[in-house]
């Protein structure tokens, strides 16, 4: 039983996709970034990964957010 309540208290993978996935809407389209070049080889470089890695969307998405989340967390102390 204490197995059992354990796994309850845990959150779902769905409820943890959808909070992750809140700030990325499955309709939106790439936006258009004139004269930053890098900043859109990065992102390809980004997909490519996600594609060798073989990963759902939902997957995908979330590891977006997470790393947003990561890179906003570590604007307090560092540069990159």
């Amino acid at each position: 039983m204490a197995d059992k309540q354990n796994d309850e208290s845990l959150p779902d993978k769905e409820v943890v996709l959808h909070r992750f996935l809140n700030k990325f809407s499955r309709e939106e389209q790439p936006y258009v970034l004139s004269d930053l070049e890098k900043p859109i080889g990065i992102g390809e470089k980004i997909v490519q990964l996600l594609k060798k890695e073989d990963v759902t969307y939902d997957d995908a998405y979330a590891s977006l957010q997470y790393a947003y989340e990561l890179l906003k967390y570590k604007s307090n102390f560092i540069n990159l």
